[in-house]
């Protein structure tokens, strides 16, 4: 189980942490040397994403750590730097990091008490505490639905919700309730569309 855990990690990481790249360069059109470490940093975390080698976390994080001396970048940084806690399964780093940043630097106003809640899921199965470990995961799941109650064509939170969803309810659940989304909200049909792709690799892995 607790491989499948880390599995989904990943999932929540990737869809999470991977679309920052082109809004930065939206953002920032002339750059500092601290941007240019968050350029950095976000390309070694797609790096990551495209050969799966650990070299490239590893360096990730000291681009992203470097970065973040310019408070300004805070709201692009955190959930890269939160991304490469969770792909190198540095479980207690990255609960102490999540901590240290104050909600408002994250890019949506749930993500530091989801964030919390699921490293406090993987450290309580890592533990093999299954009580601790659900409840902490329907907390996670309950800051984006509550979020995701009055934005609910947020393509990020949706992807966010049916990642952790995917360990609170059965897989023939989960993707009703994937379809039935789209039936409300059907402007989500691509985002769900891939983060099913997604899942459902997940766990034909989990199962090998």
């Amino acid at each position: 189980m607790y491989r499948v855990f880390i599995s989904l990690a990943i999932v929540l990481a990737l869809c999470t942490g991977c679309s920052k790249k082109d809004q930065v360069k939206r953002v920032h059109s002339k750059h500092t040397v601290y941007e240019m470490y968050l350029q950095r940093g976000i390309g070694s975390l797609n790096n990551f994403n495209a050969t799966h080698d650990s070299s490239q976390l590893i360096a990730a994080g000291h681009y992203l750590d470097s970065a973040s001396h310019q408070k300004n970048l805070l709201n692009f940084i955190v959930v890269p730097r939160v991304t490469v806690y969770l792909l190198r399964a540095q479980l207690d780093p990255g609960r102490q990091y999540v901590e240290s940043v104050d909600a408002r630097q994250f890019p949506r106003p749930y993500l530091k008490e989801m964030y919390r809640h699921f490293l406090d899921a993987l450290k309580y199965n890592k533990q093999r505490d299954v009580e601790n470990r659900d409840a902490s995961m329907k907390k996670a799941v309950e800051c984006v639905e509550q979020y995701l109650s009055s934005h609910p064509k947020d393509k990020d939170a949706i992807s966010d919700m049916f990642s952790l969803k995917m360990y609170t309810e059965p897989s023939e659940k989960l993707f009703s309730d994937m379809d039935e989304y789209v039936k409300k909200y059907p402007d989500s049909k691509s985002v769900v569309g891939d983060l099913r792709k997604s899942l459902k690799a997940v766990m034909k892995k989990a199962r090998q």
